[in-house]
């Protein structure tokens, strides 16, 4: 039976994980006097804002609407005491920006982002005229593991988002059995070619898990 691997940034408790990147959150000043929305695709933006907000004692952001790519994300904003004006239907980078660039004319939002962004959203709303500040709220660095924790021939590795994958390959060689697994369709985009990859059904690690389980059921 082929295993199946989760590739990201921590420990999940229902599948075999594989660290191969950690998260650092980094310091930065809210001016958000001018700001009158905020733009969310990770919830380690979420998770930033909101340390930042407690060092600054500043906690202004929560009455900000906000703008986030899908369910999970909104979730963890609610939690942190968000607010949200629009959850994205498409939770696909491409799919998100073309949905809030109408909602976003005449407005003045900040996006809180990664410290490298593969999907490009900045540049594609800044491309529609909108009038976009933007701040650097976390950073991916890669981790340097061991050999010997390589998966196994045949894994059914689940990548939850593109540095992830970069990371992965940083550490190891790929090999041609493994099925690859893209929670979205932007880290699918990262794949290269010669990678046997699918996208999941719906953009969550659950759906992710469920979904590898049945490829290992349908497949040799």
């Amino acid at each position: 039976m082929r295993d199946i691997v989760l590739i990201g940034s921590k420990e999940e408790p229902n599948v075999k994980s594989l660290v191969v990147s950690e998260i650092e959150l980094l310091p930065f000043e809210m001016n958000l006097s001018n700001i009158d929305a905020l733009i969310f695709t990770s919830r380690y933006a979420i998770k930033s804002i909101a340390e930042n907000a407690k060092r600054l004692q500043d906690d202004s952001w929560k009455k900000i609407p906000s703008f986030v790519i899908g369910e999970g994300s909104a979730q963890q904003l609610l939690k942190l005491g968000g607010t949200i004006e629009y959850i994205g239907k498409d939770s696909h980078g491409d799919g998100f920006v073309k949905e809030i660039i109408p909602l976003l004319e005449n407005r003045h939002p900040l996006y809180i982002h990664a410290k490298k962004i593969v999907s490009h959203i900045n540049e594609k709303l800044l491309h529609h005229k909108i009038k976009l500040s933007e701040v650097v709220a976390y950073e991916n660095k890669t981790k340097k593991l061991d050999s010997r924790l390589m998966p196994n021939p045949n894994s059914i590795l689940i990548f939850t988002a593109p540095s992830h994958y970069n990371a992965f390959l940083s550490n190891f060689k790929w090999d041609g059995s493994y099925l690859a697994i893209a929670i979205g369709m932007t880290t699918f985009g990262v794949f290269h070619a010669g990678v046997s990859g699918f996208v999941a059904p719906k953009q969550s690690i659950q759906s992710c898990i469920e979904f590898a389980k049945e490829l290992r059921t349908r497949l040799p």
